[in-house]
């Protein structure tokens, strides 16, 4: 009889609809963890940085793009004429001169004169809000969906009190634009690597992430480095060497070339001399400077808006700076050993180093040895190295690992805690030019471009948005005199002193100083309009005019010049030229003011230009009703072109605002009637 084979236990089949399922709920939820902890890390980047909403414009650089920038009143498309065609103040990043120009427009000027610096707080931090977004997306994807890491990348980004600079100063929207496209193309190239199903989609993130590198430059030289970055990747996420991944690169190799050279002659006047330093004093200072970026990573303390280096001039260097490149050989010698575990320590060293080699001071630019807003796109590489060792530890298995768990998170804790607080504290150091400079002060009392600039701040501190007080001239002068016991060779301070003397009514004492910064350096236009308005205070009016007028060699149009000198020809007879200086400050963009109305309408009053003399007393009086000198000079106009009845309303209504008009006048313009 035969048997039917007893079925063995077949093993059972995996349930793939379940499974699926299951993956699918896992994705999603953690999809909305994902996107609940990014608004996390956005809301206490946001209250972070929150002081600096409240900040106003300060006097180191906000003058020169924003302040005293007289193009950004004029219309779009000509702003954009004039910067994608120059170079402005030693760089050319017109898409950020734009962003300005866009600001200006709504920040509603008054008389084309801006003075709600509200506007450009905000489009800073804003710009740094979806730049912390982006950090996230192209940490998230580089670590391969590594939740974790991109939660510590991107919250240290967006707190790390080294950041404030790059984000509460109106001068660095630069920064903060050329990151968004920076980040952005990074993101784009890393989809073309890994995510492209076919060669369409290949080649748009390709064209992307080269349209992105474009913008990026157009907004900050910087992103020149943007080229250094791709075979970074490439290397990290171990691509295939072959003839096209070289291709591949060629066009961002020519743009970054055509930047590089753009760059450099942009800057020609802001590079200093190489024979400053020998070459071993520039590696000594490139190595220090390397250090200190990474020192102030992990201790962001005594932190300055300026690192001044010129007292290291002949020679006189501290101890750190001959051991510094050995600490920076000791370095790379740790990470190239870590090479034979991981990629991981190679890459995110190589990408901080990558972005901050060029302003390394191998070549000095400015006065300061390090700036903080250098680490804005590197501290980013460190921060991956931060956030794949604490997913390392936060993922491992093995008890030895494991057990640190609570300790890292803990850590971690304490480290973004204290980078939120210490980041809210320095906002408020960028406050205002006199709190930014004190602090300059603090950190380094005895250099003396702190003491210049609050000097220069409490001068004009109206301009910035400040509450003059009484003592503010004397305050300043004290700044100045200790600037100059500091450095008695620095032209600049003798220049502030010639202002404050000039200020005081002392001019012989301000002529002094200014003739000796003019011995000290024949180049700083500032000095020749200063020293000029002083000969014009004391009705030296051809004196005036030769100093204006070698301002204008060496400045350009300027709008401080074209008011006092065109003030000075009136009062020396020279009515055609005045007229012309003040058409000059209409070509620029600038509205004239009541007074400037009424200085012109003299103009063409002393022409016998009545018509035109009118025109402008009425527009003097528009602008300030009470006007009583422009009654009455509107006055003698009308009379002069007999219309009496005219002549006598605004003889009286200047009667009736105090001003001391002749009986005998009036009574003639009654029998006139």
């Amino acid at each position: 009889m035969n048997k039917k084979p007893v079925a063995k236990n077949k093993p059972k089949q995996p349930d793939v609809k379940r499974k699926s399922a299951i993956k699918n709920n896992a994705s999603q939820e953690t999809s909305w963890i994902k996107y609940i902890l990014l608004a996390v890390i956005l809301i206490v980047t946001y209250i972070a940085f929150s002081p600096a909403f409240k900040g106003n414009f300060v006097n180191w650089d906000d003058q020169r793009y924003v302040l005293d920038n007289t193009m950004l009143s004029k219309p779009l498309q000509e702003c954009a004429k004039y910067y994608f065609s120059h170079f402005f103040f030693n760089n050319y990043h017109p898409l950020t001169m734009m962003v300005y120009a866009m600001e200006f427009h709504n920040a509603l000027p008054v008389q084309g004169f801006i003075t709600n610096p509200d506007i450009f707080h905000e489009v800073n931090i804003i710009i740094h809000l979806l730049n912390v977004m982006l950090v996230f997306w192209f940490v998230f994807l580089l670590s391969e969906g590594k939740l974790e890491v991109a939660v510590i990348v991107s919250l240290l980004f967006g707190i790390h009190p080294m950041h404030v600079e790059s984000v509460a100063w109106v001068s660095e929207l630069k920064d903060c634009l050329y990151s968004f496209f920076f980040i952005l193309g990074l993101i784009f190239y890393y989809k073309y690597i890994k995510d492209s199903r076919d060669n369409k989609n290949k080649s748009m993130f390709y064209f992307l992430a080269f349209l992105m590198f474009i913008i990026s430059g157009l907004s900050k030289p910087a992103a020149v480095t943007f080229i250094l970055v791709l075979p970074l990747i490439d290397y990290y996420l171990k691509r295939k060497i072959n003839k096209w991944i070289f291709l591949e690169k060629i066009p961002f190799f020519l743009l970054s070339l055509v930047l590089g050279i753009v760059t450099i002659k942009a800057q020609e006047g802001a590079i200093g001399k190489f024979e400053l330093y020998t070459f071993f004093q520039r590696i000594m200072l490139a190595s220090y400077a390397l250090i200190s970026y990474i020192y102030k990573l992990f201790l962001p303390i005594n932190q300055s808006a300026l690192y001044p280096f010129t007292h290291l001039l002949g020679g006189n260097f501290p101890i750190i700076f001959y051991i510094a490149p050995f600490i920076v050989i000791l370095i790379f010698a740790i990470v190239l050993w870590s090479t034979k575990y991981t990629r991981i320590v190679a890459f995110g060293f190589l990408f901080f180093v990558l972005n901050i080699f060029l302003i390394l001071q191998f070549m000095s630019v400015g006065i300061s040895l390090i700036s903080e807003r250098y680490t804005y796109i590197p501290y980013i590489g460190l921060f991956f190295i931060a956030g794949m060792g604490f997913s390392w530890i936060y993922r491992n298995k093995k008890n030895e690992i494991a057990k640190y768990k609570s300790l890292v998170i803990g850590v971690f804790i304490v480290i973004g805690t204290t980078c939120a607080f210490l980041t809210n504290a320095r906002c408020k150091v960028w406050l205002n030019a006199e709190t930014m400079w004190t602090d300059v002060i603090k950190q380094f009392p005895n250099d003396p471009e702190g003491y210049q600039n609050r000097g220069l701040y409490l001068v004009e501190k109206a301009k910035y948005g400040g509450t003059p007080e009484k003592d503010d001239m004397d305050k300043a002068f004290q700044d100045f005199n200790h600037s100059l016991i500091l450095s008695s060779k620095e032209p600049k301070i003798y220049s502030n002193l010639g202002n404050i003397y000039a200020l005081r009514g002392n001019y012989d004492s301000s002529l002094a100083a200014y003739n000796k910064a003019v011995a000290m350096d024949s180049t700083d236009y500032n000095v020749y309009l200063n020293r000029g308005i002083t000969y014009s205070i004391m009705q030296k009016y051809d004196s005036s005019f030769v100093d204006w007028d070698k301002a204008l060699r060496l400045h350009g149009p300027d709008v401080k010049i074209y008011q006092n000198r065109a003030f000075a020809y009136l009062n020396k007879g020279r009515f055609k030229e005045s007229i012309q200086d003040y058409k000059s400050l209409n070509e620029m963009g600038i509205p004239l003011d009541g007074n400037m109305y009424f200085f012109l309408a003299c103009d063409y009053f002393q022409l016998g230009n009545y018509d035109s003399a009118i025109i402008d007393f009425t527009k003097a009086i528009d602008l300030n009703p009470n006007n009583k000198e422009a009654y009455f000079n509107r006055s003698q106009t009308y009379n002069n072109v007999k219309k009496s009845r005219n002549a006598l309303d605004d003889a009286l209504k200047a009667q009736s605002l105090g001003y001391n008009v002749d009986p005998a006048y009036l009574e003639k313009l009654r029998k006139q009637l």
